[in-house]
């Protein structure tokens, strides 16, 4: 007996998100407007990731993921993987992000032992 063809998943696809929305979307958008500022010591580095990101240790004891620039900002600004070494001190300029439970922070400024790196002059 023959069967009728069913198109099943591949007969429902659709995008999810307009593209226009996609273009649209804020970097910001997820992060507060307030910026906070404090203190802390690098756990790791993952500066040369896909992703560029710090984790620090707050003298409270809360691990933090530190969102950095794209790697061309963090070039030009001489942010390199050698600057943040584990153990090392930084103060963390930049803005929360929403999500509740969340410890992330998108850096615009890191002070790392001596020298400053001004990741988002626009947003600090």
């Amino acid at each position: 007996m023959p069967f009728p063809f069913h198109p099943g998943l591949a007969g429902a696809q659709r995008r999810v998100f307009a593209y226009d929305d996609m273009i649209a979307r804020d970097a910001w958008s997820d992060f507060d407007a307030e910026l906070i500022r404090f203190e802390a010591v690098v756990t790791d580095n993952n500066i040369a990731g896909s992703d560029p990101t710090l984790q620090v240790r707050a003298p409270d004891g809360t691990n933090w993921t530190i969102e950095l620039a794209n790697h061309a900002r963090n070039d030009q600004v001489g942010l390199t993987q050698a600057q943040a070494l584990p153990g090392d001190p930084v103060q963390v300029h930049g803005r929360r992000i929403h999500h509740f439970g969340e410890n992330r922070i998108k850096a615009t400024r890191l002070t790392i032992g001596e020298r400053e790196f001004l990741l988002f002059p626009e947003a600090s």
